[in-house]
C-alpha cells in the first residue's frame, strides 16, 4: 500500500445516484475515459462548488469505494439544508460534471496489519470504512473485522444489504448495526454505538479501533474503549465536525 499519492485536479461525471434514506444519498463520480485515480482506503476528495465571482468553495468527502474499482469513486453524503455543497448535489439527476481534487488525507490503515480491526461509525462516517473493508476482504486479509454502525432508523442504514452480503461471504467479517429509534419489527441491536463496546469488545487483546463520525460520538466511544482496557494509542479516529 503506497505511503503517499500526489493529488490531482480532474473533472468527473456524476451517475448512479441512490437515496439511502434519512437525507443521505450515494453518488458515483466517474472518471473520464482513460483516466483513473489511485488512492489509499480512508482518503477523501475535495469537491469544488462553482461559486460565481471567482470565489473558491470546496468541501471534503471521504471516498466510500475501494481503489480496486478503477472507473469511479463513491461518495456518501448527508444533506445539510443550510450548507452550500450538499443542496447543490441534491439537485443532481445524473450526468452532471463536477471538479474534484484528490486523493487527500491521512486516515488510513498501516502497511502491515497484525491486529484485528474494529470499525465504529455513525451516519456518513461509514464511508472510509466501506472503502477499507471492500479492499481488505477481497485482497485476502485474514484477521477479524467488525463494523459497528449506528443509525437512527432501521429502514435507513447506508449499504445495509451490502454489509449483510459481505458477512455471508467472509467468515472473518462481522456486521453489527445498532438503531437508536427502531421500529417495533427491528430485531437487531438498539441504542448508541458506545453502549455496544463493552458488550462486544470487552476483550481488547489484539484489536485496534477506528472511529469516524461526529465529535460527541467519537468521544463517547473513546471513553467506552478506554474503560474496557484499550490503550489510547489503539483507538484512532477521524472527526466529521
Amino acid at each position: 500500500m503506497p505511503n503517499k499519492i500526489a493529488p490531482q485536479i480532474f473533472e468527473a461525471t456524476v451517475r448512479n445516484i441512490k437515496d439511502l434514506g434519512n437525507d443521505t444519498k450515494h453518488f458515483e463520480l466517474f472518471y473520464d475515459p482513460g483516466k483513473t485515480m489511485d488512492f489509499i482506503p480512508g482518503q477523501f476528495v475535495s469537491v469544488y462548488y462553482p461559486e460565481p465571482a471567482g470565489k473558491v468553495v470546496r468541501r471534503a468527502y471521504s471516498i466510500a469505494s475501494s481503489p480496486n474499482v478503477k472507473d469511479h469513486v463513491d461518495l456518501c453524503l448527508k444533506l445539510i439544508p443550510t450548507g452550500t455543497m450538499t443542496p447543490w448535489f441534491w439537485t443532481f439527476k445524473g450526468d452532471e460534471r463536477i471538479k474534484v481534487q484528490g486523493p487527500l488525507g491521512k486516515f488510513f490503515l498501516p502497511d502491515s496489519i497484525d491486529f484485528d480491526i474494529v470499525f465504529v461509525a455513525t451516519g456518513t462516517g461509514i464511508a472510509p470504512f466501506r472503502s477499507m473493508v471492500e479492499t481488505l476482504l477481497p485482497d485476502g486479509f485474514k484477521g477479524k473485522i467488525w463494523v459497528l454502525f449506528g443509525a437512527r432508523y432501521d429502514n435507513a442504514i447506508p449499504y445495509h444489504e451490502g454489509w449483510l452480503d459481505l458477512e455471508k461471504k467472509y467468515p472473518n467479517f462481522t456486521y453489527i448495526p445498532t438503531i437508536s429509534r427502531p421500529r417495533p419489527e427491528w430485531k437487531g441491536e438498539t441504542g448508541y454505538v458506545q453502549t455496544k463496546i463493552e458488550k462486544f469488545f470487552s476483550d481488547s487483546t489484539g484489536k485496534q479501533v477506528y472511529i469516524c463520525g461526529l465529535n460527541d460520538m467519537i468521544q463517547a466511544v473513546l471513553e467506552a474503549c478506554l474503560k474496557v482496557g484499550f490503550p489510547k494509542e489503539k483507538v484512532i479516529f477521524e472527526r466529521y465536525d
